[in-house]
């Protein structure tokens, strides 16, 4: 349906930061005070857009696929069948992108290391000594997991949101330069605000800024549960097949052994970030029944609410792996909480 009212530009401007404040707030606070950080998060940016493309491949195969053998297009079993080759593809790209994308991140890390390492080593007999050591410390420090998970998380999520959103809040914004309410602005076609029967209660652009805002802090919970996986995998990871086996399958029961600092830990990071994503695209499905909105936002904030408490909780104290914790306390010249996860004096090390 559609509100013949034009599109108000206070309607447009708080739908735009209701769904890009969490990515923004990040950039502008943490990222965009180190260049490193800054590449982090347009390389994360880039993965997203890697694992769209590989989504839609796998989904134009599988309905081609159907399409040859003569599938059915109706029914409520179809529009399952539909919501799952949509859904489960994308969550499984996403996922090997963010895994892949951090490991190549671990590789980039090490080279840097070892080249600080070498600098050290060259400088250890300088006048300098102890401002190089300083500086060096200080890039090591902007090369923690926290603050690199966070900038990744961001750029991801700022890319994700414009794909979920961009189009409608571009298409809905150019209304207030159509020349009235029926200029034939916005994405109705000739004016107004869109309302559509999946969520009558609220403008097309708040339910969609909903959405977005929501899945942007998904992204960054998600990439930052990714680095802490992966990372465990990183150190721990070295104990054969079997073993890896073994911690994966541990690994599965995050539920039950919780993610400590270990290899099934990791994995169960890993698994936890999986199968909350899984749910997340999966509590939408009732947007396809008149007001379904009205079921899927509040399951959708119930996951966000889920995945921030068990992650927070499950790391609380660990999230940096040891050797980070200990150059932060360092760099504080004593003193510190134990907490690896939030902790007074973050500047030293995301700023």
């Amino acid at each position: 349906s559609i509100n013949t009212a034009m599109t108000s530009p206070a309607l447009t401007l708080g739908s735009f930061l209701l769904a890009f404040s969490p990515s923004l707030t990040l950039l502008f606070t943490i990222v965009f005070q180190k260049p490193q950080l800054v590449i982090l998060a347009v390389c994360s940016a880039f993965g997203y857009l890697i694992s769209a493309l590989g989504s839609s491949l796998v989904w134009l195969a599988l309905s081609s696929l159907s399409s040859s053998l003569g599938g059915v297009s109706n029914g409520s079993t179809s529009s399952w069948g539909t919501l799952l080759a949509l859904a489960v593809p994308s969550v499984a790209c996403q996922m090997i992108v963010r895994c892949w994308f951090v490991k190549i991140y671990f590789r980039v890390e090490d080279v840097i290391r070892r080249s600080v390492a070498k600098h050290e080593e060259e400088t250890a007999n300088d006048n300098n000594n102890s401002t190089s050591h300083a500086e060096t410390n200080a890039l090591q420090l902007q090369l923690n997991d926290l603050s690199c998970s966070l900038a990744s998380g961001s750029g991801y999520s700022l890319l994700h949101a414009l794909f979920l959103y961009g189009t409608l809040l571009a298409s809905e914004s150019s209304e207030n330069a159509a020349g009235g309410a029926y200029g034939g602005g916005g994405s109705t076609g000739h004016g107004g605000t869109l309302y559509q029967e999946s969520c009558g209660i609220m403008p097309s652009l708040v339910n969609g800024a909903l959405v977005a805002g929501m899945f942007g802090v998904l992204d960054v919970i998600w990439m930052c549960g990714v680095f802490y996986g992966m990372r465990r995998r990183n150190m721990y990871g070295n104990g054969g097949r079997r073993r890896r086996m073994q911690s994966l399958m541990e690994g599965l029961g995050f539920v039950k052994g919780g993610l400590d600092d270990s290899l099934s830990g990791g994995n169960a990071a890993l698994g936890f970030v999986a199968i909350t994503h899984l749910a997340a695209a999966l509590v939408l499905a009732p947007n396809a029944y008149e007001d379904g909105c009205k079921i899927s936002l509040p399951l959708l904030g119930l996951v966000l609410l889920f995945v921030g408490i068990v992650f927070v909780r499950g790391v609380k104290g660990h999230f940096l792996p040891e050797d980070q914790r200990r150059r932060i306390y360092g760099m504080r010249e004593g003193g510190g909480d134990d907490d690896g996860f939030v902790m007074r004096g973050s500047s030293h090390h995301v700023e």
